[in-house]
């Protein structure tokens, strides 16, 4: 009979933070994960991502192909119990720091548009959708964006699939308030789509 008391294995975090998609942004990306709990949120490195400058005409139809194919392989790193994945950008905005929330669900928008009111700067919720050109008027309440990503990974089934933009005034890495608001930001978009999972299972 053993006298030690085994531990049941702590549980493994449910949000997926993709950091590093284009290479010039993974120094900031570590700078946001270090500001969130690793117990709840596990953070998948692109050590070789693509270029951040937008390619040239002759160049478009390789990038599109590249771009899509790194996406793909996202999904590969997508475990049972992952379900939610936060694909974190940075950008630039001069005026000070906001950010942009890029998901397909509604109601995790309407959430992180109601809650992002009090937070220490400006978020702007866009809604995810395959054609532009089919969303008839009235026009509805975000701005709408067709992604440059397959929808297998922006629409994806039993997973939510949520882009982060943070802006920076200036490029780089970012500084510690800006780190933080991302950071801020991501635990949001974790905390909204973990109230929608409560409400569908009735809790």
């Amino acid at each position: 009979m053993s006298l030690l008391q085994r531990r049941p294995p702590a549980p493994s975090p449910e949000v997926l933070v993709i950091i590093g998609a284009h290479r010039d942004e993974l120094a900031f990306g570590e700078r946001v994960v270090a500001e969130l709990d690793p117990k709840r949120f596990a953070a998948l490195r692109i050590l070789q991502g693509l270029r951040g400058d937008p390619p040239t005409p002759d160049q478009r139809a390789s990038f599109r192909d590249r771009h899509h194919a790194l996406y793909l392989q996202f999904l590969d790193h997508v475990a049972p119990h992952h379900r939610l994945l936060i694909d974190l950008h940075s950008g630039r905005d001069e005026t000070g720091q906001c950010g942009d929330v890029l998901c397909a669900k509604h109601r995790l928008l309407d959430c992180v548009a109601a809650r992002a009111v009090g937070l220490d700067g400006r978020v702007r919720c866009v809604s995810l959708v395959a054609d532009t050109s089919a969303i008839e008027p009235p026009e509805p309440p975000y701005l709408i964006a067709r992604p440059e990503i397959p929808e297998a990974v922006w629409n994806p089934s039993g997973l939510t699939y949520v882009g982060i933009e943070a802006y920076l005034r200036a490029d780089g890495s970012g500084h510690r308030s800006e780190w933080q608001f991302a950071a801020t930001l991501v635990e949001l978009v974790a905390d909204c789509a973990a109230s929608m999972g409560a409400r569908a299972t009735g809790r």
